[in-house]
C-alpha cells in the first residue's frame, strides 16, 4: 500500500509561491482551481536553481518528514 502526504499551505514566501507558479506545472488542480499541487521534489530543484535558501529549508523537512506533494 502507497500513501501520498500533501502539505497544504507551506510557509513559503509569497516570491518564492509565484516562482513555483510560473515554473513548474501542477500535478492536480481543485475543481474550483482556487489550489494547485506541485512535485515536492521539483520545487526543491527549482528553489536551489534560484537561490531561494530560506524556502529551501522548510522543503527540505518536508521531504525528510515524507511529504511527497505541497499544495496552496
Amino acid at each position: 500500500m502507497s500513501r501520498i502526504i500533501i502539505e497544504y499551505n507551506p510557509q513559503l514566501s509569497v516570491i518564492t509561491q509565484k516562482l513555483i507558479e510560473a515554473n513548474i506545472t501542477p500535478s492536480m488542480s481543485s475543481n474550483d482551481e482556487s489550489s494547485h499541487q506541485y512535485d515536492i521534489d521539483m520545487v526543491a530543484e527549482l528553489l536551489e536553481e534560484n537561490n531561494r535558501i530560506d524556502d529551501l529549508t522548510i522543503i527540505n523537512q518536508y521531504r525528510e518528514d515524507n511529504v511527497n506533494y505541497i499544495e496552496f
